[in-house]
């Protein structure tokens, strides 16, 4: 029986940006768009991955919105999670930034 696999989409939204990459269990880009105190955060297979290749999740600098896929990232790829929180903190405050 074969292993289904899924794509990884990036983005294709304005307002979104490339903010770095997690090397762990493949490669997975990541992007946030700013909104208020929060930004979106999208996390994406470069390629196609297992189970899932798209996460959504929400971010305020300093902790994670609690979504569904959350949940998902931190039982299917903890390490994953734990590269994307890196990356994220070593981006920095999100609010008042320039990205444009």
């Amino acid at each position: 029986m074969a292993v289904k696999k899924y794509t990884g989409k990036k983005p294709r939204a304005a307002g979104w940006h490339e903010v770095g990459a997690v090397e762990i269990d493949g490669r997975w880009l990541v992007f946030i768009r700013p909104d208020g105190d929060w930004a979106s955060v999208k996390v994406v297979a470069d390629g196609r991955a297992l189970a899932k290749a798209n996460y959504w999740l929400g971010w305020n600098g300093s902790r994670f919105g609690r979504h569904a896929d959350l949940v998902s990232l931190a039982q299917q790829r903890p390490a994953v999670l734990e590269g994307l929180e890196r990356v994220l903190r070593d981006f920095g405050p999100i609010e008042g930034r320039d990205l444009l």
